[in-house]
């Protein structure tokens, strides 16, 4: 069962770097996300369906067949996929909450904040086995997505496994945060980066900069 992930110490700064490698990263995931987008529009079109559930019983049986921790990796310029860790925070983490004293739902630590979503429905794409989330409060697409052919063209140097998800939460700015995830057992097969290991500076004087 998953358990609610410790409350973070609050961040006090940004490395300059992580602001150029979320640039950088945004914009490829962005890319991904219109694709994905143009994707499932055309198989609605098509006719082609999903297995929906909406019940919370049922809800928590799916979300069981899931891994039950998630770790954020980064798209950073030269150096690939890693496990980006800044200064003065950690690498962001998803747990998936299916404990029967709670509602089946999520827990995201470092992700901004510490904010926990109840998982409301889930639809899965019959045909690739696609998944997708939605929560409660809202914020954003979250989806679930099996390692394919298509998608490894998309990302060639990255050593995804099995499956990935996907988060997509706007911003005030009208703009989106894109986020990947991997299952945390899949963490040896990426590299930690550390904000106060790329910075001259380290991690003093309010965020390394």
């Amino acid at each position: 069962m998953a358990e609610p992930l410790p409350n973070p110490t609050p961040s006090t700064g940004v490395s300059g770097k992580w602001v150029v490698f979320v640039v950088f990263g945004g914009a490829l995931l962005m890319w991904l996300s219109v694709f994905l987008l143009g994707l499932r529009e055309r198989r609605t079109r098509s006719g082609e369906g999903a297995e929906v559930v909406t019940t919370t019983p049922q809800i928590r049986v799916w979300l069981r067949n899931l891994p039950e921790h998630w770790s954020k990796v980064t798209l950073v310029e030269g150096q690939g996929w890693v496990l980006y860790v800044p200064c003065y925070a950690a690498n962001s983490e998803i747990a998936i909450r299916t404990a029967p004293e709670n509602a089946p739902g999520i827990i995201c630590e470092y992700c901004d904040s510490l904010d926990s979503f109840t998982v409301k429905a889930i639809a899965v794409d019959r045909k690739d086995s696609s998944w997708y989330l939605r929560l409660t409060p809202e914020a954003g697409d979250v989806r679930i997505l099996p390692v394919s052919d298509s998608l490894l063209q998309a990302f060639p140097e990255a050593p995804f496994q099995d499956r990935i998800l996907l988060w997509i939460r706007p911003k005030a700015n009208g703009k989106a945060d894109s986020m990947i995830f991997v299952p945390k057992a899949q963490e040896p097969e990426f590299e930690t980066l550390r904000a106060e290991d790329e910075n001259p500076e380290g991690c003093n004087g309010g965020g390394g900069e």
